[in-house]
């Protein structure tokens, strides 16, 4: 029988029995889709969601804030009215450590390395573009409970159905008037580790489609599982003298999503804070993982599939 995560709050439902999270079985989840090719404090929170009320876990279950990316101020005009947010506290850091315990749980295999697609339903390992490490869990379930947690987020309305939407959908279903609406978080999550020296090089994420064609994801949604920079007190909360020992002298610096101009002069960066989810278009958005240059980064990745009506 899986181990019952003592989760509280309004974080109480977020894991369940992991006897209960197996993948859908009838479905086949999108492989890794991405072609090789922030400052927070800069952007100011557009809205709030407040938590349950007051409780002993109360420390660790702020309110959920969004703040969309407003490129046009942040020195990259050419990506003005696309689509990127960055919603803060979705997970505790508790629900985070928990999640990446059960996703190396879900194989034998430990963390292998991640691959590039290559066309064709091929891979390869092209670490000059891709260098860190990689587990596949698929989970309807837990990817579902992540999404259920923001999904009546204002900020989400208009990614809920597009239509005429050329620079989301590309230029086809625009001209053809095709209207898509969003289904579900796709149950392929991609947990990725990367330390020291480890990167994901400038590429735009690829659209994905269920091999029936049903399904078409359109948008990344990334769930930052660690913080960027020195522990906080929080952070450090319930950890032995040794483990408090070893977080102060090798936490994570480095690891930012960086989005590039396309002459590669610009960038503005997002830095990873546990708990908090970034969610982007796929399309037309250069980005990377920058270098980690101490600790280790964990993130896990997936995509927003979409259905035509």
């Amino acid at each position: 029988m899986g181990r019952m995560l003592n989760l509280r709050s309004r974080y109480s439902d977020f894991l369940s029995p992991k006897s209960m999270l197996g993948g859908d079985k009838n479905r086949s989840a999108s492989p890794e889709v991405e072609l090789p090719a922030v400052k927070r404090d800069s952007m100011s929170p557009c809205s709030s969601v407040e938590s349950t009320p007051k409780s002993s876990m109360d420390e660790e279950s702020p309110a959920i804030t969004v703040t969309p990316i407003a490129f046009a101020h942040e020195s990259l005009p050419e990506y003005d009215g696309m689509y990127a947010i960055v919603i803060d506290n979705v997970l505790s850091r508790q629900e985070c450590a928990e999640l990446r315990q059960e996703a190396e749980e879900s194989t034998n295999r430990g963390w292998e390395r991640a691959m590039v697609n290559i066309g064709n339903g091929q891979q390869a390992l092209y670490t000059d573009t891709r260098n860190c490490g990689r587990i596949i869990w698929d989970s309807q379930e837990v990817v579902d409970r992540i999404w259920n947690r923001i999904s009546d987020l204002p900020e989400l309305k208009e990614i809920l159905r597009l239509q005429n939407n050329a620079e989301v959908t590309g230029n086809g279903p625009a001209r053809r008037n095709e209207v898509w609406e969003f289904t579900r978080p796709n149950e392929r999550m991609r947990f990725l580790k990367y330390v020291q020296g480890e990167y994901f090089r400038p590429h735009c994420d690829g659209t994905y489609e269920t091999p029936d064609r049903s399904e078409r994801s359109y948008y990344t949604m990334q769930l930052y599982m660690n913080d960027q920079g020195p522990p906080t007190s929080q952070s450090l909360r319930g950890l032995s003298k040794e483990e408090r020992k070893l977080a102060q002298k090798n936490y994570l610096q480095g690891g930012n999503t960086a989005f590039h101009s396309y002459d590669g002069q610009r960038r503005f960066n997002v830095a990873p804070k546990a708990g908090s989810v970034l969610i982007f278009q796929h399309r037309n958005l250069l980005h990377s993982g920058t270098d980690v240059l101490q600790g280790t980064k964990y993130t896990m990745r997936t995509d927003l599939m979409y259905r035509k009506v």
